[in-house]
């Protein structure tokens, strides 16, 4: 049951025949299930408050769920990702989350409603204005209580959507300060990017800085006999894009973090998302790591999951092959993407042109966000659309997004059963912050809890390798990111002498 104090405001004792061992519903469903509220789902509530707040009234809150078009190169790129999520990929899905809403959470006699809305607006490199604008219009005709959209673009955008009074959600790969600058109106379903750059910079001082240390770089490619870093001092480059808030991020807590071991960044890169540079852009970039006195031996990609597919194709035709590590909080360290990055049968890929030399990310190792992806045919996202009627996958909607999509929607419906019928966005704020957390450790699930002053729901992260050999539970094909130890949170990674051991990894 729920002990009194845990009672949304306003909600007295009712009917919990819904609830499943003190949860809203089943765990096995999705483990994100929150506490048992008392009422059953969908049933009337006296006097709810009406219209508490923009976008919702006494028996609707309205979500827009926003689809932009990143045009046809970057479209094909997370087509093959798993990635690519149309509006019309996107009404079947939003109509099936509807109804999971709907059906399992306790929502005060309101119903949750989503708009699906295909964006005009060129989305890569963000058209700025066109999406400000466009994102008002949108404000102004559906008059949303919230606003969804999944990318790691724009961070403009997502303080536009804050301005106007509507909860930002989905934006991943944002800092802790830009979250805090919008509250009550923006939150994520992944990780920070402050919270990704401070365990980065923890793991990297205990386990991994040659600073201070007899550690060498390990496993690099030898390819270039000229440059076998193998043996060598690390020295960590960083890539990352050049919107303000992810700039600012790497000189403003990842720089600062590192210097507390005595160690740095050696050289940076901050890349325009512009498909139509990226050739120009890798050279850059490449010229920027890999420099005629002090090259970096280390290159940490702070990446959405397209841009490595360019580095590691312009590392490979430099020949510079330093340790490839990641720090995702952006989708690299999905199964599918990694399967992207390199070639498990001989035929040249973008990330790996030549694949006879090995490919660039063969031994890519570091942190993820994301949990161990269940397989396919019945992950997170399948069981919650299929138990709001949806017959299976929904369009061309791969299971792996559908599951971080429900993610996020589910966080919000978690923050709205807990405020109570007044719902506002500041209440919400204050009550998203009792929910206990869940996962995390050694359950093989990311720890999802928000607290003041940190509004993205995932805390802790994996060390991890790419096997491109071994089989991905997600798709059974070759290519997966296997965990070392349980998942860490800050203050949690052990200290190691040699840095990670890699099975089957190199040592010079």
């Amino acid at each position: 049951g729920t002990g009194a104090g845990a009672l949304p405001p306003g909600v007295a004792a009712g009917d919990t025949s819904h609830c499943v061992n003190g949860r809203q519903y089943d765990p096995a469903l999705a483990y994100w299930a929150p506490p048992c509220v008392p009422g059953a789902p969908g049933a009337p509530f006296p006097n709810n408050g009406g219209a508490t707040s923009f976008g919702v009234t006494a028996d609707s809150i309205t979500m827009v769920d926003y689809v932009t078009n990143y045009g046809a190169e970057v479209n094909a790129i997370l087509k093959a990702q798993g990635q690519l999520v149309t509006a019309d990929d996107a009404k079947p899905f939003d109509a099936a989350m509807a109804n999971f809403i709907n059906k399992r959470y306790t929502l005060y006699g309101r119903k949750f409603k989503i708009v699906t809305y295909q964006s005009p607006c060129q989305a890569v490199p963000p058209d700025v204005r066109c999406l400000t604008q466009d994102l008002d219009k949108v404000i102004d005709q559906y008059k949303p209580y919230a606003l969804f959209w999944n990318t790691t673009l724009c961070s403009a955008c997502f303080a536009e959507v804050a301005r106007r009074g509507v909860i930002a959600l989905g934006g991943d790969g944002f800092s802790d300060k830009f979250a805090n600058a919008l509250k009550p109106y923006f939150y994520s379903g992944g990780q920070s990017a402050t919270r990704v750059e401070t365990s980065f910079a923890e793991w990297w001082c205990k386990q991994m800085t040659s600073v201070n240390t007899d550690r060498k770089v390990r496993y690099a490619l030898p390819n270039n006999a000229a440059q076998n870093f193998n043996g060598q001092p690390r020295r960590l480059g960083v890539l990352s894009t050049n919107d303000p808030d992810n700039e600012d991020t790497v000189k403003d807590v990842l720089g600062p973090a590192l210097a507390k071991c005595g160690d740095k960044i050696w050289h940076t890169y901050f890349y325009d998302q512009n498909i139509n540079t990226a050739a120009q852009q890798v050279e850059a970039g490449i010229s920027a790591m890999d420099t005629p006195q002090d090259p970096a031996s280390v290159v940490l990609c702070l990446c959405d999951s397209v841009a490595p597919a360019f580095l590691y194709q312009g590392e490979q035709n430099h020949n510079y092959y330093p340790e490839n590590v990641i720090a995702s909080d952006q989708q690299m360290d999905w199964d599918t993407s990694g399967q992207s990055y390199t070639s498990t049968n001989g035929q040249p890929v973008l990330a790996c042109p030549a694949p006879t030399r090995g490919c660039v990310y063969d031994m890519a190792f570091g942190l993820s966000t994301e949990s161990t992806p269940e397989p396919q045919t019945n992950d997170e996202g399948l069981r919650v659309i299929k138990d709001g009627g949806a017959p299976g996958a929904p369009g061309a909607m791969t299971p792996v997004t559908a599951s971080q999509w429900a993610r996020h929607y589910s966080m919000l419906a978690n923050f709205i059963e807990a405020t109570g019928p007044n719902l506002t966005a500041a209440n919400m704020q204050a009550r998203a912050v009792t929910l206990p957390p869940v996962g995390g450790g050694d359950t093989g699930k990311a720890l999802l809890q928000v607290a003041p002053g940190d509004w993205t729901w995932m805390q802790d992260m994996r060390l991890v390798y790419f096997d491109k050999h071994k089989p991905s539970p997600y798709n059974g094909q070759p290519g997966t990111y296997v965990q070392l130890g349980p998942r860490y949170n800050i203050g949690q990674f052990p200290p190691a002498a040699d840095g990670p051991e890699l099975p089957g990894g190199r040592t010079p």
